[in-house]
């Protein structure tokens, strides 16, 4: 097996990453998968999904590992060639509960699609649905918070488009975070604030291919 650079391997992670968990997302809950109720407060809906839906639903935790990793080399990188490190690795804990609050849903999300479980309680999917839910959407404020700093980081370190596109990543990370404690303290709004988050997703996949780019071609 040959060499490859900590550089190169990050930069893969970067651009691998959120790219693979968005397209995941949007092909499980946007192409193939019935959704469930277009309610998200009703937990008792719990769709069935097939044997492909759930094999795709297991990824987007093993992508975003690869990206938590990515981030670890670019704060290398900056530590040795740039400005605001702290800032960066503070962002960087953020992000890394906040790939553990998707891995802890995806996780009980697995559940409620194996048969032949025995002896559990009547309604143990809804409540399997609202434990990994309600983790999810409070690490999404570290996420969020995460992922601001580190774009705020990052625009010290770059010039021209990469510093506003760093900026309006930043942007979207406080409108996240704003819009995430407001769901947290109100479900009626879980409905009306869900189309933010594949336009989220989607917006931060193309930066960090941009991230992961430039760090790739550094070798």
């Amino acid at each position: 097996m040959g060499n490859i650079s900590a550089n190169k391997l990050g930069g893969l992670g970067l651009i691998l990453g959120p790219s693979l968990a968005t397209l995941l997302f949007l092909v499980i809950f946007m192409a193939l998968g019935d959704t469930g109720s277009s309610d998200p407060t009703i937990f008792g809906d719990v769709p069935e999904q097939s044997t492909l839906e759930s094999f795709l639903g297991l990824l987007p935790g093993i992508s975003l590992v690869f990206f938590v990793y990515g981030l670890t080399i670019l704060a290398n990188d900056i530590k040795t060639g740039g400005v605001n490190e702290p800032l960066f690795r503070l962002g960087l804990m953020g992000v890394f509960f906040g790939v553990l609050g998707i891995v802890f849903a995806i996780s009980l999300g697995n559940m409620l699609n194996l048969d032949g479980l025995t002896g559990l309680p009547e309604g143990y999917k809804a409540t399997l649905g609202i434990i990994g839910g309600g983790f999810q959407t409070y690490t999404s404020v570290l996420f969020a918070i995460g992922i601001t700093l580190i774009a705020l980081a990052m625009s010290s370190n770059r010039e021209g488009f990469h510093r506003i596109f760093a900026y309006l990543v930043a942007l979207l990370g406080v409108v996240n975070i704003v819009v995430t404690m407001i769901q947290l303290l109100d479900s009626s709004s879980w409905e009306s604030t869900f189309i933010l988050t594949p336009i989220s997703y989607l917006i931060f996949s193309i930066w960090s291919i941009t991230l992961g780019l430039h760090l790739f071609k550094k070798d």
